[in-house]
């Protein structure tokens, strides 16, 4: 997966609940979910599409979005979940 601008995406959802799965941009038009099983690891992604996003996470699974994105660095996935959706619940 590559990272550009320093690392940084853009986090556009995620699910409510203990174990959040985080829908990220990781490059412009590159969507994919990482997971708190896998620690947010960006090799143990998947890619989703815009569709899949708006369809079955925001409109099946009550992922929350975020309006505007949040951009994070990806190797601080893991500590933005613990600091902001965490404290959120």
């Amino acid at each position: 997966m590559g990272e550009t601008r320093d690392n940084v995406a853009k986090v556009l959802a995620y699910s409510p609940g203990r174990y959040p799965i985080l829908v990220v941009e990781s490059s412009p038009g590159e969507l994919r979910t990482f997971y708190y099983e896998t620690g947010y690891d960006p090799e143990r992604t998947k890619p989703v599409s815009e569709d899949w996003l708006r369809e079955n996470a925001l409109g099946r699974h009550s992922f929350v979005e975020l309006s505007p994105p949040r951009e994070v660095k990806i190797s601080a996935l893991r500590d933005y979940v613990r600091r902001k959706l965490f404290e959120e619940l």
